[in-house]
């Protein structure tokens, strides 16, 4: 039996670090009823159908999570989790724009798709180009729709899937998007949250009383994981810093990251 350090509430959920200090595998966190080998995350975007899975799962990950998927990309495969133990979560989307009736059914069609394959599920509403966000009109019937569609199909495949929603966080001082509270009134189990400022990371974690949020953006070394956690994230995510400095700047920040991070 591996020893375990003491367990913190958090926002997001229960948060374990492992007192094997050097063994990164061992440093878990457990949220939404899934067990992450440890708190970094590979974002969206790397792998946009899950033909990549096997080998990013590879890289020490405690989490990849694929797409966006849409009904134009698709997946390339099943999902599922790999052998590794990292959890795997897939991204959907609509390659129309806007939020009309159609998109909306895009979204719980790809969900129906992927939710018997994947670990967890977002609906990525952090799309620019497609003019899409987390503050337009129509959010809240999206968001309902998710939600009732998730639980019947949790109800199909014998487990909760968690399903979160991706979006940016919006500027410091000003009204949280309209997505943050649909989430929480609906019952979806986090969000995840582009933003690099600490203070908006902080006011969003606390305002979802236990919904997880997970951090992504600007994401480049270990203290900036660690700020994001201590910020009230429960799990962070990197794009570009595995984009530009590949699995060696993955393993550096891993084996930085120590158990003696605290949390809120």
């Amino acid at each position: 039996m591996r020893a375990r350090g003491k367990r913190r509430n958090h926002p997001g959920g229960q948060i374990s670090w492992s007192t094997a200090a050097g063994s990164v595998a061992n440093r878990s966190v457990s949220v939404m009823g899934l067990a992450f080998a440890n708190p970094l995350g590979l974002a969206a975007g790397v792998d946009r159908t899950g033909e990549l899975v096997p080998s990013l799962c590879s890289h020490g990950f405690g989490h990849v999570e694929v797409g966006t998927i849409t009904q134009e990309t698709r997946l390339a495969g099943s999902l599922g989790r790999s052998m590794s133990g990292t959890i795997v979560g897939a991204n959907i989307g609509s390659a129309l724009p806007g939020l009309s009736e159609q998109v909306i059914e895009d979204y719980t069609t790809t969900l129906r798709q992927v939710v018997g394959l994947s670990d967890y599920v977002v609906a990525n509403l952090s799309a620019p180009a497609l003019h899409r966000d987390g503050d337009m009109p129509g959010i809240e019937k999206l968001v309902k729709r998710l939600s009732a569609v998730r639980d019947v199909l949790s109800a199909v495949v014998g487990r909760r899937v968690p399903l979160l929603l991706k979006l940016a966080a919006g500027s410091h001082g000003t009204n949280f998007p309209a997505a943050i509270m649909a989430a929480r009134v609906s019952g979806l189990d986090g969000i995840v949250l582009v933003s690099n400022c600490l203070s908006r990371i902080g006011a969003i974690s606390t305002y979802l009383d236990g919904l997880v949020v997970i951090s992504v953006g600007d994401v480049r070394s270990a203290d900036d994981v660690r700020a994001r956690i201590n910020a009230g994230a429960a799990l962070v995510q990197v794009h570009s810093a595995y984009a530009n400095g590949g699995s060696a700047r993955i393993r550096r920040i891993l084996k930085e990251l120590t158990p003696t991070t605290r949390y809120p």
